[in-house]
């Protein structure tokens, strides 16, 4: 867990003895600068990630604080995809539109038709970030696409993470060949 909002003052061996409450703790480090000087936050680990569940559901004060407790995401979940590039789009696209169509496959948090800044014309291309990247991994697992005419088609290895980069790339192509 991450635990933020720290007393300067709260040492390691009070927010181990706090924390175990909940369960018993594996490992309990206040984060310090060069100088050794706590830096307000702290990282804590559950033999029993069950016990991180208690701990969200109240509210927490140590040493005269409120403190903040939130559930640690693994490094592998935060370089999940969740925002998408799409590409090719129809003319007549905006953003409300890519928006709506792609709320189907999860919450989406924004969307955006990039336009051009002189003509406010589409530049035939924009961005999709969803709520969580599970909306990203269901859309990618669906073959075929039409958003206003245009099927979507899927480039290069879309199922391997970008590592730092977090952005998969949906190109839309027109299958038109009159």
């Amino acid at each position: 867990m991450f635990v933020g909002g720290l007393n300067w003052d709260t040492t390691d061996e009070t927010l181990r003895q706090y924390f175990s409450q909940f369960g018993k703790i594996d490992a309990c480090t206040i984060m310090r600068d060069a100088a050794g000087r706590s830096r307000g936050f702290a990282f804590l680990t559950f033999e029993d990630p069950a016990a991180v569940n208690a701990v969200m559901v109240r509210e927490h004060f140590l040493d005269g604080k409120v403190i903040d407790p939130k559930r640690a995401i693994p490094r592998l979940e935060h370089h999940r995809t969740q925002k998408i590039f799409v590409g090719g789009l129809a003319s007549t696209v905006t953003t409300d539109s890519m928006r709506q169509f792609f709320s189907q496959y999860g919450k989406v948090v924004d969307a955006t038709v990039m336009v051009d800044r002189d003509s406010s014309r589409s530049k035939g291309f924009g961005f999709v970030t969803f709520e969580d990247a599970p909306a990203v991994e269901k859309l990618v697992q669906i073959q075929n696409l039409e958003l206003e005419g245009k099927m979507v088609s899927f480039s290069g290895n879309i199922k391997a993470w970008c590592g730092h980069v977090s952005i998969l790339m949906l190109f839309l192509v027109n299958t038109d060949r009159s």
